[in-house]
């Protein structure tokens, strides 16, 4: 029998960074992303987020791995999203 109370990962904490082509168009999408990384706070997982000249730079704290690969998806999609947006 497992024990699932004893968790081996307590917090996980997970920086990925996103390089664009220049940084009007990062700026963009991390305005677009910041709005979400400020009310989509829950008790499982949060984020910050930071523009650093041409990059994207998404760091998520989370409580386990399945909460930390939705958050990851969740930001590729939005991610994915505001770059398509940019090429119209």
């Amino acid at each position: 029998m497992i024990n699932m109370t004893n968790s081996i990962l307590k917090n996980i904490e997970t920086i990925f960074e996103v390089e664009l082509d220049d940084s009007k168009d990062a700026q963009i999408i991390y305005n677009s992303l910041k709005p979400e990384v400020e009310f989509s706070h829950n008790d499982r997982s949060t984020s910050s987020i930071n523009v650093i000249d041409n990059r994207i730079v998404i760091t998520i704290y989370s409580k386990d791995t399945v909460s930390l690969r939705a958050s990851i998806n969740s930001y590729i999609r939005w991610i994915n999203l505001s770059m398509e947006i940019l090429k119209i």
